[in-house]
């Protein structure tokens, strides 16, 4: 049965909840990523961070100044990395998020986006064939 962690992404580009938004802001704009999972020191999933809710900050220089943990949206939706692939994309459909953090005892260990579900559930329908 494929799961959750045989799809995701394991290497996660994440910010603490003390960074300042610009931390944040100049973090998306190096690595071209829309959304950052927001960890404790423990690697705990406490937050997510979105480009959306950055964007709506760029208006207000002042913001830029004020960390993470004030602004980022506390009730993560993410998926367990058991979780099978038809489960995950249950969550994609149901919630429209753009990517879904993978956890295992409450900490994150990769990122699932729309496309990596697609992916799997494709290839495996997909037909053999052979020339």
């Amino acid at each position: 049965m494929l799961t959750a962690e045989h799809i995701m992404t394991p290497d996660v580009h994440t910010i603490g909840p003390e960074a300042s938004i610009r931390e944040a802001i100049e973090k998306l704009l190096e690595k071209r990523i829309s959304g950052l999972p927001v960890v404790d020191r423990a690697g705990t999933l406490v937050g997510i961070l979105s480009e959306y809710a950055l964007l709506a900050m760029a208006y207000d220089k002042s913001v830029t100044h004020q960390t993470v943990a004030q602004h980022m949206t506390r009730e993560v939706i993410s998926v367990d990395a058991k979780a099978p692939v038809n489960r995950v994309a249950d969550q994609f459909i149901v919630h429209r998020v753009r990517r879904l953090p993978v956890v295992k005892d409450g900490r994150l260990v990769g990122l699932i986006s729309r496309v990596d579900v697609l992916r799997a559930l494709y290839t495996a329908e997909a037909p053999v064939c052979s020339a």
